[in-house]
């Protein structure tokens, strides 16, 4: 029966998985206590799934003459940006059957909007989008996504759910 559930990919550290940077998680328990019981859950961790491993430097957005990079922070020099770009068109042809995507919001990665985004003059500016979430969302322009905050948020929780259904509806 599992096997017929939606799939709904959610990054990896909403579902208790300690793969963040410092090691810890974001467990969102209405996530992995409701969502599992209708859903089937496909955790993804494209920092994880690049070989940056736990406990790893901090990565950011760099705005480097227009052309938006993810740079470690500690190291300038360690561009993640190919890396985390081919991941994500590699999640696009490996899993068709994902019906929806929970991000993880803020992330250099995984964030959909509003990522902060160091400019020229040294200043961060919440403008960016996560560099998978964005290859994510660019290839797949019709699949319903959502962040955590939003999941706790009842309306949009209905809305994404609602998105789900009829994006799963249209794959058959």
């Amino acid at each position: 029966m599992s096997n017929h559930k939606i799939k709904i990919a959610v990054s990896s550290c909403l579902l208790g998985e300690a793969v963040r940077y410092d090691g810890t998680d974001k467990h969102i328990q209405f996530i992995t206590e409701n969502l599992a019981k209708e859903y089937n859950l496909i955790s993804l961790c494209p920092e994880m799934a690049v070989g940056m491993g736990v406990p790893r430097s901090p990565i950011h957005l760099v705005d480097l003459d227009g052309s938006i990079e993810v740079l470690g922070i500690d190291n300038p020099n360690n561009n993640m940006t190919k890396p985390l770009s081919d991941y994500g068109l590699k999640v696009v042809k490996g899993f068709p059957e994902i019906c929806g995507y929970i991000f993880k919001k803020n992330s250099p990665s995984c964030g959909t909007k509003n990522v902060k985004v160091l400019n020229s003059q040294g200043e961060y500016e919440k403008r960016g989008q996560g560099i998978y979430a964005s290859i994510i969302i660019n290839n797949l322009p019709m699949l319903p996504v959502i962040n955590e905050e939003a999941c706790l948020n009842t309306k949009a929780m209905d809305k994404f759910l609602l998105d789900v259904h009829t994006y799963s509806e249209q794959l058959r």
